[in-house]
């Protein structure tokens, strides 16, 4: 499952649009990187989490909670689940859900 898992416009990152059998992009959110709007997300993410204990904030985090709100019932598998909720805490989706690995 995670082999097919891409985080958009990272360093070798499989591309976000594959071609389905239709010849249809499977991922319409990915299809543009962020606008002013998905940079502001991205700041206010990593500004406002309320991080656990000494935790850093981490750009990373901060840049998967937003893409993963565009996104219909996404699930997020992360080695720091503590980390990625804080961040999703500011931006309040209602449907995303995060899966430790």
């Amino acid at each position: 499952m995670l082999a097919d898992c891409t985080v958009p416009q990272a360093r070798g990152s499989a591309p976000a649009i594959r071609r389905t059998g239709a010849g249809r992009p499977e991922c319409m959110a990915c299809l543009t990187g962020p606008d002013l709007t998905g940079w502001r997300r991205v700041g206010t993410a990593l500004g406002e989490a309320g991080l656990p204990g000494n935790k850093k904030p981490d750009a990373v985090d901060a840049w998967v909670a937003p893409a993963a709100t565009k996104h219909g019932s996404a699930v997020i598998f992360t080695s720091d689940p503590d980390g990625i909720q804080a961040h999703l805490a500011v931006l309040n989706p209602p449907d995303v859900h995060v899966q430790r690995v």
